[in-house]
């Protein structure tokens, strides 16, 4: 009866697995470091960086969808050249749907390259495992199916590699999720049938551009799914103003509008708010989202610059 319960299981979080994706976050360019590994540290004058964030989707519903994260990152920079350095940092993430509940952690290392005085080629890997979780919270206890079964299967080796291309005016980066994951036979022998988990991909690239002193636009698309299904798209507008503030709006595809806001609280302490709209089948029932997002990100001078000076940047985030 247990392997039965695992077997069910694990079929049921796989096709979940492919219906849902990975966690999606509207502020997917404050969240860059959990869509690519090559997008942690960056910043060659970030020493370190703290991020956090949490969504509660279509509130309202039982067992709604809820994705939460925190990572942490640190550099590794020559103290007489910036022409390379590394990073490395770990990734802890969980996406909860229904009863179905997905934990990842990851090991981070990432290699940065300084092409020329304004690009940075960027490298990196996630090194970790995989747990699906069976809540039992809603089942009943006297059931033996649940009494016997743990409701936990541990995948792995769970690798992620990505590329990222980087300047202070765009970035560009891929990235691969699942890729030694596809056909794990048993996952830890648990079971007797194979069991596929598919491949993701994810492609984002954003522009920035400065009008004045005070105000900067960020324009920013992501594209990401697995290998056999449609891809989601999601598109990103954000307009920061005097270093401290910024507002926006996104979309994806016919699911969700968006509001966004970021602010810096105190120095190095960022904050974004996103509050998502649903425009499908979901408005009437539950058309409301929430995500926040905070970092703690000593930020000293620009993305790649050289000199360093004591402000810290609200966009500075993002690139």
């Amino acid at each position: 009866m247990r392997k039965i319960a695992i077997y069910f299981f694990l079929v049921h979080a796989v096709f979940f697995i492919k219906a849902q994706q990975f966690p999606q976050y509207t502020q997917f360019i404050f969240n860059k470091i959990g869509y690519n590994p090559a997008a942690s540290g960056s910043a060659v004058n970030v020493p370190f960086e703290i991020i956090a964030g949490a969504r509660t989707q279509w509130i309202g519903v039982s067992n709604n969808p809820k994705s939460q994260f925190i990572s942490f990152n640190y550099n590794f920079v020559p103290q007489r050249s910036y022409s390379k350095w590394h990073n490395v940092g770990i990734y802890i993430d969980q996406d909860q749907n229904g009863l179905f509940i997905k934990n990842d952690v990851w090991l981070s290392y990432t290699f940065h390259l300084l092409l020329s005085k304004k690009i940075v080629l960027s490298a990196g890997l996630f090194a970790g495992i995989k747990q699906f979780k069976l809540s039992s919270g809603n089942l009943d206890k006297g059931d033996p199916a649940v009494i016997k079964s743990s409701g936990t299967v541990i995948a792995y080796p769970d690798l992620v590699p990505g590329v990222r291309l980087s300047s202070k005016k765009f970035f560009a980066d891929f990235s691969l999720q699942q890729i030694t994951l596809f056909n794990q036979r048993g996952l830890g022998k648990q079971i007797g049938s194979p069991s596929r988990l598919l491949p993701h991909y994810n492609i984002s690239a954003g522009i920035k551009r400065r009008f004045n002193d005070y105000t900067v636009l960020i324009m920013a698309a992501n594209l990401r799914g697995s290998v056999t299904a449609l891809p989601s798209i999601e598109f990103n507008v954000m307009s920061y103003y005097d270093k401290k503030f910024g507002f926006g709006a996104s979309i994806r595809g016919r699911n969700f509008v968006s509001g966004i806001i970021q602010f810096r609280l105190v120095r190095n302490f960022n904050i974004g708010i996103a509050y998502d709209l649903s425009i499908n089948k979901m408005l009437p029932a539950a058309p409301n989202t929430v995500e926040v997002m905070l970092s703690v990100t000593p930020v000293f001078g620009g993305e790649i610059s050289k000199e360093k000076s004591g402000g810290h940047s609200v966009d500075d985030c993002t690139f």
